[in-house]
């Protein structure tokens, strides 16, 4: 017998969950099982510490609508299906839903448990085969992380989202200090290891918001959202986290010991330069000057001051 389809329904409203549940019910027969939350932000931490197979979400919801949430979603690489809810018909919205990149959309009011469960398990179906798709060519296929083409693609639409909402962003180029000695005296094996756990310490250092990706070799690239006006402390922050999660602790791979640091560069939209491009070859550079000067970290503002700091 297959294992049930694992919902997880995103709705404020306590009538509507309490419909959807009966038509769950009406229609389940041990084929779902249902979880709920009332916001976008709380579904999101659940997404990324849990495993779903489908995601039911209204559209209208306080802070965090559920265009929102399938955006992060869909921009995160996340494997469950995205169902939008909506209490009216509306084609803009269905479009808007779809470019998203939800598999599907449903008006409550038209909802029955046939068609319901017939739209979950054909979004399943096409979401699976669509993941796959994406996993081969968007994700590093050692770490898991986001790869440099998809980060890229994801900057871009990050920016064009800060433009509309006035908001900074921020881009952390980091690269691992001496790591070669690594590879060379206990092998590219263990030092594949070493990446490995390095990537998650990174994915950990981070908001639920940002984004990890692997630029390739030792080099990481973070994406951070939405950050405040004090860029100099949002920067001194997120490296005491880096030291904190990378560096005072040792990697343990079998028998070996390894203590890791890390130098960083950080750019900010629009401060700092304004394409996608221009910002990570920024950053690159500044990480380069702060591995150069053993200063830790360089910030590249927009009148070229420099904010350095050892570790």
């Amino acid at each position: 017998m297959q294992d049930p389809i694992k919902l997880l329904l995103v709705d404020d409203s306590e009538d509507d969950a309490e419909y959807f549940r009966e038509l769950i019910d009406a229609a389940n027969e041990g084929q779902f099982s249902l979880h709920e939350v009332d916001n976008a932000a709380t579904a999101l931490s659940m997404l990324l510490a849990e495993d779903f197979d489908c995601v039911i979400i209204d559209y209208n919801m306080p802070g965090h609508n559920g265009i929102w949430l399938i955006e992060e979603i869909t921009r995160r690489g996340l494997p469950p299906a995205t169902i939008l809810l909506t209490g009216g018909g509306s084609e803009k919205l269905a479009v808007e839903s779809l470019k998203s990149g939800s598999q599907d959309y449903l008006v409550k009011t038209e909802l029955t448990a046939s068609l319901l469960a017939s739209t979950i398990r054909d979004s399943v179906t096409a979401r699976h085969k669509e993941h796959v798709r994406q996993r081969r060519t968007t994700l590093d296929f050692l770490t898991g992380l986001c790869n440099r083409e998809y980060f890229q693609e994801i900057l871009n639409g990050q920016i064009q989202k800060a433009k509309r909402n006035s908001r900074k962003i921020a881009i952390i180029y980091l690269n691992l200090d001496d790591f070669g000695r690594v590879n060379q005296q206990y092998g590219h094996n263990i030092g594949d290891e070493v990446l490995i756990e390095v990537a998650t310490r990174l994915k950990n250092s981070t908001r639920i918001y940002d984004v990890v990706a692997r630029a390739g070799g030792d080099e990481f690239v973070c994406l951070l959202d939405e950050i405040p006006e004090d860029v100099a402390a949002t920067a001194e922050t997120f490296f005491a986290r880096i030291v904190k999660n990378i560096a005072e602790k040792p990697i343990k791979i079998g028998d070996f010991s390894f203590k890791i640091s890390a130098s960083m560069g950080v750019v900010v939209f629009p401060d700092s330069a304004t394409t996608a491009e221009d910002l990570v070859s920024l950053s690159d550079r500044a990480m380069y000057e702060a591995k150069a000067t053993n200063s830790g970290y360089k910030i590249v503002f927009q009148d070229s001051a420099d904010h350095e700091k050892d570790p």
